[in-house]
């Protein structure tokens, strides 16, 4: 071969395997569509104003009722301390403090702390009741059935414990 030709195809190897090399592409990848050369559609987002806001109405809660007048309530002390004689103290306490007091009942089983119970609706006047006695709030349930077989007019108990029977003297 000559120098002119060997010179001339070493200057057009690179050339060939470049466009050898990009036909090699085309044909892995595809060849583009015209579909992809048309314009882009851009679509904008549509936007309201947003109307006037809506506050939701406050919840509605009702005040628990008030409680009675202590006249309007019966009371009924019960002895549940190991100090005799404090139902009785009790009773006089209620009616220094105005409640309808209804005769002591009998003793119970010696107990730490006392209870104000209340039968139905009478939650509000046994809080009222535990507060003027000086309890603490937690001290108020709802009528068991023994308190309640044992004076059924009441319609709050007093269950003196010990805490309580130690004030009285």
């Amino acid at each position: 071969m000559s120098r002119t030709l060997r010179a001339v195809s070493q200057r057009w190897v690179p050339v060939v395997i470049v466009f050898v090399g990009g036909l090699l592409g085309l044909a892995i990848a595809g060849l583009p569509s015209r579909e992809e050369d048309a314009p882009l559609r851009v679509q904008t987002a549509t936007t309201t104003a947003p109307g006037p806001t809506t506050v939701p109405p406050a919840p509605t809660t009702t005040a628990p009722p008030a409680p009675r007048p202590p006249g309007a309530v019966k009371v009924t002390a019960f002895n549940a301390s190991r100090v005799r004689g404090t139902a009785g103290r009790m009773n006089t306490r209620l009616r220094t403090l105005g409640y309808n007091v209804l005769p002591a009942s009998a003793d119970r089983t010696a107990q730490p702390n006392s209870v104000v119970m209340y039968r139905g609706g009478n939650e509000a006047e046994a809080r009222a009741l535990a507060t003027s006695l000086g309890l603490d709030p937690s001290a108020v349930a709802a009528i068991d059935p023994g308190v309640q077989a044992m004076a059924p007019e009441t319609e709050l108990a007093v269950i003196v414990g010990d805490d309580l029977a130690r004030r009285l003297q």
